[in-house]
């Protein structure tokens, strides 16, 4: 009896360690003629996805690191703007505490209607990474959970 409570005790006390989340969160500001992005992830998955993808021994300090990330970002994270793809300025990254925050920057010319982010950061390497995008507009703000499965979220703005 006292092994099965022993196991049970240390079953339970492993069972967190054992099991870990994988998500990333996006903000997309939505101001006058710009966009502007914050992803937050934790850099050793960052740092897993370069290594696998590239076949290098990624660490964010290193300057080809830096380069490698930003291509990562490119081919996994895309904005349409009324359906238009669009480009957008990859301005750096930072750590905050337990997270890397990624700095991305956009503008556009005419009015929205409608803005779609495809985001599948991480996904290629964890099958149930979620990425969570908020998406704030004045007072108004919608989120949307992207999995591998459906990677793509759709905010329309409401016209004034």
């Amino acid at each position: 009896m006292k092994k099965q409570v022993y196991f049970l005790f240390f079953f339970g006390l492993t069972a967190f360690v054992w099991h870990k989340y994988y998500v990333s969160v996006t903000e997309v500001y939505i101001n006058p003629e710009k966009l502007e992005i914050i992803i937050r992830t934790f850099p050793d998955d960052i740092e897993n996805v370069l290594s696998d993808t590239y076949h290098i021994k990624a660490g964010l300090s290193q300057k080809q690191t830096r380069e490698l990330l930003k291509d990562y970002i490119r081919s996994h994270f895309l904005i349409l703007i009324d359906n238009q793809l669009v480009d957008y300025q990859f301005d750096g990254f930072t750590q905050e505490d337990e997270f890397l925050v990624i700095l991305l920057e956009t503008s556009y010319r005419d009015t929205l209607h409608q803005i779609s982010i495809k985001n599948t950061i991480l996904q290629d390497l964890f099958e149930e990474q979620k990425n969570i995008v908020h998406f704030f507009y004045k007072d108004d703000k919608a989120s949307f959970i992207l999995i591998k499965q459906d990677p793509v979220a759709v905010y329309k703005l409401r016209k004034d």
